[in-house]
């Protein structure tokens, strides 16, 4: 993970801790979860990328832009904190490997 994915990884749950909690079972194999995972980084990445330099975030400095616009659309914070979710889940620790 690099550092700008444990940044906004952060991001995520500062701000979904702040809305009510819902959890969501859901289970997938292997393959279904990696495809989810990069389907939700798409969306993620997509939206972001259009809205990163429009007119209403111009003005908020980098550093507060990320913060800013995952509270002003939770459903991109929701689409944020089901892939850190999802990431942990696919993340085989190294003691578990096979080798």
């Amino acid at each position: 993970m690099d550092a700008r994915t444990a940044w906004v990884g952060e991001i995520c749950n500062l701000l979904v801790t702040e809305m009510s909690k819902i959890t969501i079972k859901l289970e997938l194999d292997e393959q279904q979860a990696q495809h989810y995972l990069l389907w939700l980084t798409t969306q993620y990445e997509v939206t972001m990328a259009d809205i990163w330099y429009s007119d209403r975030y111009r003005n908020v400095p980098s550093g507060q832009r990320a913060p800013k616009v995952l509270e002003d659309l939770p459903y991109l914070a929701g689409i944020c904190k089901t892939r850190s979710e999802l990431k942990k889940q696919l993340v085989v620790p190294i003691a578990e490997r096979p080798q």
